[in-house]
């Protein structure tokens, strides 16, 4: 038994010491097992390159204190001014959509997107899409892969009008050496045409991305949105102006009654530990529940100078500051010629790769990782999407016009002029909070469809079939009949209620982070239950009878009328 037991601790370490290992591997291996090693082995520990730096604090914050936040701050950001640029004007688009976590390191999910910019989508209405006068949103994990993010980026661009984009955490993880795999083979199969640029994207040297930390990845992504003419400012988007000699002019006049323009504005955000408010699971009710530092590969595979770290808000407050150098927010109404004076009551919509809010992610008891929630979100990013908002004539109702009870609001969207797309949960969501509507279409895992599609569905990206599924249109200002089946725009932003399946829990439900001695049935077969712990009752099937009839204009609007079953 000692022999078994000392030959499984070496095989172990030696393994730890010369492979990288999976978030997926790296959870099951007990960490009895690498801390009470004998002789060698924990020599193997501390002396593994890889292991110092999962086992050390290298991520942590500088203990001498001797860099000052600001002056940190300062000197990283001077290397993004080159980014900043005025607000552009995309008067041609006339619809938006939506889609985050691509995630194209999957092959699957490049098929679909090749599918989907091919235009021989099956989706009822896709028919009808004008694809030079439509933009896309991608908010964020694209990949860690600078090759195929600068692919992904040129696919879409040959179909969409404009794409704009936010960078992920995926985005940001260091790839030290990229290897061709079969899967890069099968990609290249899949994708590559005539183009001379396919060759050039799809035979990797084998380097990885060639930065020493994040901070210098994130430069590089930002240059390949440079090069590839995709957005990461503010664009004014359906509007038309005109300008004479003597004075400006525009049609702006009525913007407010005909939603005929909406600004869109890209956030930078990152999330950080103190995001999460609620209560953690009671460690006296459930037992092996993992820290989110150790199944998360944020704290692993981005690096950072100091003194930032992904264990403090100091991450977070560095990407919040990006907003300021970049975006050029202040300069939205220039007092010039440039045609732009003026235009202040106008609805926005802003998007973010994090989440703004904890009410936008199911509670702890819920979660496969309880403990997720100190790496989904910054509060930081909530405070300046309402900054915003404000800049642009928004008012606390989320509308330029009368004030719109909330109530209004979530049957049907009345009256909400500002939208805030996000992405990184993958749970989709469709929810007004304090007059903002917060709305979320991942793409997601190929297995993640597989294993729980509720989840995951919302408007148009819906259906056991890949291939008919489709991004989400958020905005339109085109009323066309034919499409408002299909895009549920009509004028403006979204006049039906979307989907996702937790937005409509907490629509009917009230949060009750206190109950933190209690996990939902999927969740506690996961962990070792003590004598404090409750595993939860969870009726799906009741929360689709309270929804219908706590919200009924949501599924009239979705040809599912109630009335029926209201007695039942």
């Amino acid at each position: 038994k000692m022999l078994a037991t000392l030959l499984i601790r070496s095989t172990v370490c030696y393994s730890l010491a010369t492979s990288s290992l999976s978030p997926a591997h790296e959870l099951f291996i007990p960490r009895k097992l690498l801390l009470h090693g004998v002789g060698n082995n924990i020599w193997c520990l501390k002396h593994s390159p890889r292991i110092a730096h999962r086992l050390s604090s290298k991520n942590s914050p500088d203990e001498d204190g001797d860099d000052d936040d600001d002056d940190v701050f300062e000197r990283h950001y001077a290397r993004f001014l080159k980014f900043r640029s005025s607000p552009r004007n995309a008067p041609h688009i006339t619809k938006i959509f939506l889609l985050s976590d691509l995630h194209c390191d999957y092959a699957s999910n490049r098929e679909w997107l090749r599918h989907i910019c091919s235009r021989e989508a099956e989706v009822d209405g896709a028919v009808n899409i004008d694809f030079e006068k439509t933009m896309i949103l991608v908010a964020g994990d694209v990949s860690h892969d600078l090759n195929i993010l600068r692919w992904t980026f040129q696919l879409l661009k040959k179909s969409f009008g404009e794409v704009a984009f936010v960078p992920g955490n995926h985005e940001l993880w260091l790839d030290k050496k990229r290897i061709i795999s079969n899967d890069d083979a099968l990609m290249k199969s899949h994708f590559t045409g005539n183009d001379e640029m396919d060759d050039e994207i799809f035979f990797s040297n084998g380097q990885g991305d060639g930065c020493n930390n994040s901070i210098e990845k994130l430069e590089k992504i930002l240059q390949i949105c440079a090069d590839e003419d995709v957005r990461i400012g503010p664009v004014k988007v359906g509007w038309h102006g005109t300008r004479s000699n003597s004075t400006q002019t525009h049609l702006m006049d009525d913007i407010a009654a005909t939603n005929s323009g909406v600004w869109v504005i890209p956030l930078f955000s990152f999330h950080h530990t103190s995001f999460d408010t609620e209560p953690h699971i009671d460690p006296t009710a459930w037992k092996g529940i993992p820290s989110a530092r150790r199944v998360v590969a944020d704290y692993r595979r981005t690096k950072w100078p100091k003194p930032l770290s992904p264990l403090d808000d100091s991450v977070a407050k560095f990407f919040d500051g990006l907003n300021d150098v970049i975006l050029n927010l202040d300069n939205l109404f220039p007092d010039d010629d440039s045609g732009w004076a003026g235009t202040t009551t106008c609805p926005v919509l802003t998007f973010s790769h994090f989440l703004p809010r904890i009410e936008l992610m199911p509670e702890k008891r819920y979660l496969s990782i309880p403990t997720l929630h100190s790496c989904v979100g910054s509060t930081f990013l909530e405070t300046r999407l309402r900054n915003a908002g404000r800049l642009l004539g928004i008012n606390d109702y989320g509308s330029y016009g009368s004030e719109v009870s909330l109530h209004e609001n979530l049957d049907g969207g009345k009256g909400v002029d500002h939208l805030h797309a996000f992405g990184h949960s993958h749970l989709s969501w469709d929810a007004i909070i304090e007059g903002v509507r917060y709305i979320h279409v991942p793409l997601a895992y190929p297995k993640e469809w597989e294993q729980r599609r509720r989840s995951l569905e919302i408007g148009s990206m819906k259906g056991a079939e890949r291939e008919k599924r489709f991004p989400v249109c958020i905005w339109s200002n085109n009323s066309d009949p034919r499409d408002n089946s299909f895009t549920h725009c009509g004028n403006g932003f979204p006049k039906a209620w979307l989907g996702g399946w937790w937005s409509k829990y907490y629509s009917i439900m009230d949060r009750q982070p206190h109950r933190n001695n209690e996990l939902a049935p999927w969740v506690a077969r996961r962990f070792r239950k003590l004598p404090k712990g409750v595993v939860s009752d969870f009726d799906h099937a009741k929360v689709e009878i309270e929804h219908k009839l706590h919200h009924p204009s949501h599924w009239a609007a979705s040809g599912q009328w109630y009335d029926r079953n209201k007695s039942k």
